[in-house]
């Protein structure tokens, strides 16, 4: 299984952009989540087509499992 932290964040536009990060350290802590968010978006290193992240709107840890038939 592969398992993934998506971090999802408002930008200046309104817009909404993510990053992606494989094979996160387990257990995720949420607050170490929020304070790396905070960092990402204080060090205004991302900018996208809808401006620079502003605000953090969620994070999301993702399972996924892959069965090949072929």
């Amino acid at each position: 299984m592969a398992k993934t932290l998506q971090l999802q964040f408002t930008t200046a536009g309104g817009g909404t952009s993510s990053i992606t990060i494989d094979a996160p350290a387990e257990p995720v802590n949420a607050a170490a989540v929020q304070q790396a968010m905070d960092a990402i978006i204080a060090s205004n290193v991302f900018i996208t087509t809808t401006g620079s992240f502003v605000s953090a709107k969620g994070a999301s840890l993702i399972d996924r499992e892959v069965t090949e038939i072929l």
